[in-house]
């Protein structure tokens, strides 16, 4: 009887970790780093992401941005911060506006290609939880405009 609790017991520990939400990217800033553009005013995507954009991939995201195949366990994670507009022509990176957070867990997130997709506000790193309850929203963008493949719109800038 004590097997049958023992084995009850880590399925529903396995369940609930499955259901639980993305985590925050502890030290992000420090894997590679894929690449920083701008996007202006005048972007169609602004005002939200109007600012400098910095994306950074952990070990596993690295090895599918080397070879188009994206392992479980992939995270990449876009780093948005506001662009300040200086005396002169000088644009500098300004305070983080928050980050977008890309979880490759193929049987978790099966419905959306096998990417998991969250957002985290600044500066309290609040979770916006209607983008995982709702990844299709996000999925509808990164199905259609995926240049580095897989539904990763960035390619590695070496």
């Amino acid at each position: 009887m004590r097997l049958f609790w023992l084995t009850a017991a880590a399925a529903l520990g396995l369940l609930a970790a499955a259901d639980a939400p993305i985590a925050y990217p502890d030290g992000f800033r420090t894997w590679t780093h894929v690449l920083t553009d701008i996007a202006g005013p005048a972007s169609p995507a602004a005002p939200k992401y109007e600012g400098f954009h910095s994306i950074y991939a952990n070990a596993k995201a690295r090895e599918g941005y080397a070879t188009g195949k994206w392992p479980d366990g992939a995270v990449i994670v876009f780093d948005v911060l506001t662009a300040e507009h200086g005396d002169g022509d000088a644009t500098t990176a300004g305070k983080r506006k928050f980050i977008d957070v890309m979880v490759r867990d193929s049987r978790r997130y099966a419905a959306t290609g096998g990417w998991g997709y969250t957002e985290f506000m600044w500066p309290d790193k609040s979770r916006v939880a209607q983008i995982e309850a709702n990844p299709q929203g996000c999925d509808g963008c990164h199905q259609k405009n995926a240049p580095g493949g897989d539904r990763v719109f960035s390619t590695l800038k070496e």
